[in-house]
C-alpha cells in the first residue's frame, strides 16, 4: 500500500548517518547522567556492538542503556529539563498513546516512524531506549505477582502498537481495549509498585522489557561493579563483567549471526520512514492526506 510513497522519498538517510545521529543522542544523555551522578550502563545490542565491533553492529541502528531503578527514577525527574527542547522524554506517563513500560528519548524535528503507524498520535522522532533495571523477587509468590503485573501493564498499554502493526486481536483484547486509555494508564501507575523493585535488595535483577518471559534474569553481582568500554569514538559505562552478561543474553556472542539473520528494526516493524531533518508530524499529515482521502472515496 505504501510502496509508492516510500519510493518517492528522497531524503532517507543512510544507515551510517542514522548511527552517527543516535551516537550524538547517546552522548547528550550521558552528559546529563554524568553531570547529575546518575549511573547508566551500555547494554543489549549496543554493548554487543562495542565488544564485537568496537561500535555499532554494522547492520543495526539501536542504542540501549540500562539504569538501576533509583538512578532511572532520578533521571526521569530531571531529564526533560536537562535535555531541553531538542528532545522529548517519552514513556506512558508523558505520551498518552505510548505502548511500552520503559522510556525512550526522542529527537524533536526528526522522524523514525513505521509507515503504517501514521494514524496514531505518538511521538515518532529518532530514538534511543532506556530500560530500568529492577530486582526480581526471591519469593516465588512475590515473583509471580511481579511477572503478572508486568504482563498486565504490557497488555493494557499495547493497543496502539497492536493496531499500528496490524496484530490480530481476539474478543478478550477488544473488550479490554474498549476501556478508555486514561483509565488503563491509571491502572498501570497503581500496578507499577509490584514491578519496580530495588535491584540492590534482591539476588537477581532484570531489565523491564515486554515480559519476564523474554527478559533475561541476571545475578546481582553484575550490577555491582562497572567499567568503561569504547563505543565508536568515546568510552561509556558498562558492566565490569560484561562477558557474563553477554553470555547470559546471547550465548556465543562473539560469533555473528548468518547474513540472512542480520536484521534491524525495519525487519521487525516493516517499512520505517527515517528523516534527520523533518518532523514526524509532517509525514503523518502527508500520509493522512494521501491515504485517508482515498479511503473516503
Amino acid at each position: 500500500m505504501f510502496n509508492l510513497f516510500l519510493e518517492e522519498l528522497t531524503a532517507m538517510p543512510t544507515l551510517r548517518e542514522i548511527q552517527l545521529f543516535e551516537l550524538q543522542m547517546l552522548k547528550d544523555v550521558v552528559k546529563v547522567c554524568d553531570d547529575n551522578n546518575i549511573t547508566y550502563i551500555l547494554s543489549s545490542g549496543t554493548l554487543l556492538g562495542a565488544v564485537r565491533h568496537g561500535g555499532f553492529i554494522p547492520w543495526d541502528d539501536d542504542i540501549d542503556i540500562y539504569m538501576p531503578l533509583s538512578d532511572y527514577k532520578k533521571f526521569l525527574k530531571i531529564a526533560q529539563r536537562e535535555l531541553g527542547e531538542k528532545y522529548f522524554v517519552q514513556n506512558y506517563k508523558t505520551d498518552k498513546n505510548y505502548s511500552e513500560m520503559w522510556t525512550q528519548i526522542r529527537a524533536n524535528g526528526t522522524t523514525s516512524m513505521p509507515v503504517k503507524a501514521y494514524k496514531f498520535d505518538i511521538h515518532y522522532g529518532m530514538c534511543m531506549d532506556i530500560f530500568p533495571a529492577v530486582g526480581v523477587s526471591d519469593a516465588p509468590k512475590k515473583k509471580l505477582k511481579q511477572k503478572k503485573a508486568l504482563s498486565l501493564n504490557r497488555l493494557l498499554l499495547h493497543d496502539v502498537y497492536a493496531k499500528a502493526v496490524n496484530e490480530p486481536m481476539n474478543y478478550k483484547l477488544k473488550l479490554i481495549y474498549a476501556i478508555p486509555r486514561c483509565i488503563r494508564r491509571m491502572i498501570c501507575k497503581i500496578n507499577e509498585h509490584r514491578i519496580m523493585l530495588d535491584p540492590m535488595k534482591y539476588n537477581q535483577w532484570t531489565a523491564v522489557w515486554y515480559s519476564m518471559e523474554v527478559s533475561v534474569i541476571q545475578p546481582k553481582k553484575i550490577l555491582e561493579k562497572f567499567t568503561k568500554i569504547k563505543f565508536e569514538d568515546e568510552y561509556f559505562n558498562t558492566f565490569d563483567d560484561y562477558d557474563l552478561y553477554l553470555k547470559n543474553v546471547y550465548g556465543d556472542y562473539m560469533t555473528p549471526p548468518p547474513e540472512n539473520k542480520r536484521g534491524g528494526h525495519t525487519d521487525e516493524l516493516g517499512n520505517i520512514i527515517f528523516d534527520l531533518h523533518k518532523d514526524y508530524s509532517e509525514y503523518r499529515k502527508e500520509l493522512s492526506e494521501k491515504y485517508d482521502q482515498n479511503e473516503k472515496i
